[in-house]
């Protein structure tokens, strides 16, 4: 999976605000980066009178809003889908995946804090939080950037979290959870796949393949 590091803070702290000017400053330096807003509440994204929640509300499982420069899917879920599924199926082609909220995993945390509005950062902070984005300097224990040190932050995310862990070319998910690869392993799936598309009529070049196998449950 791509690294995963999340942006939290207390309410009103600007971590979308914040993220609005990192999100641009990594593209330019040439990666792709995904995000995820995790929302504890009942999912609401369509409006309602639109095609699509008509749809939905007729009883379909899944609607995809399609058009040429974009693609939205609604889907039920059965339940809050794990990080990682998430992360597995739908951002494999990225280089960063940046979440708001997910407080409460051990994912690596970026805290941002607005003294101006809240009397003290959140409290039990313990060592998943790497990093502080704050309108004071008075947090030492773990590097801290400015509001407006977009440069430096995207510098320490970019050591930290992206050089080390390139882009993988083939990967695999079995029930939902992501499956570590070795090298051997990973070339060797790599190289049969690919050959054998390539044996097929119209699949000479293929730049990206996607198989999804559902075995029948057992009886």
């Amino acid at each position: 999976m791509p690294p995963v590091i999340t942006f939290i803070g207390k309410p009103d702290s600007g971590k979308t605000t914040l993220l609005e000017k990192l999100i641009p400053e990594l593209r330019r330096r040439g990666y792709r980066i995904g995000t995820i807003k995790h929302h504890v509440h009942t999912f609401e994204m369509d409006k309602p009178g639109k095609d699509t929640w008509r749809h939905k509300q007729a009883g379909a499982s899944t609607v995809a809003l399609s058009s040429p420069t974009g693609l939205g899917i609604i889907r039920d879920v059965p339940g809050d889908l794990s990080i990682e599924e998430l992360v597995g199926r739908y951002y494999g082609d990225t280089d960063l995946v940046i979440t708001e909220g997910y407080k409460r995993l051990g994912l690596p945390k970026v805290e941002v804090f607005r003294s101006t509005l809240h009397g003290e950062p959140l409290p039990d902070r313990d060592e998943t939080w790497v990093a502080m984005v704050s309108d004071t300097k008075d947090i030492t224990d773990i590097p801290s950037f400015g509001l407006d040190d977009i440069s430096e932050l995207a510098d320490f995310l970019e050591t930290r979290f992206i050089k080390p862990f390139p882009r993988q070319k083939t990967s695999l998910l079995v029930n939902g959870q992501p499956i570590y690869l070795n090298s051997f392993v990973e070339s060797f799936l790599r190289q049969a796949i690919t050959g054998m598309t390539c044996s097929l009529k119209g699949c000479q070049d293929p730049r990206e393949i996607i198989i999804t196998i559902r075995q029948s449950p057992t009886e």
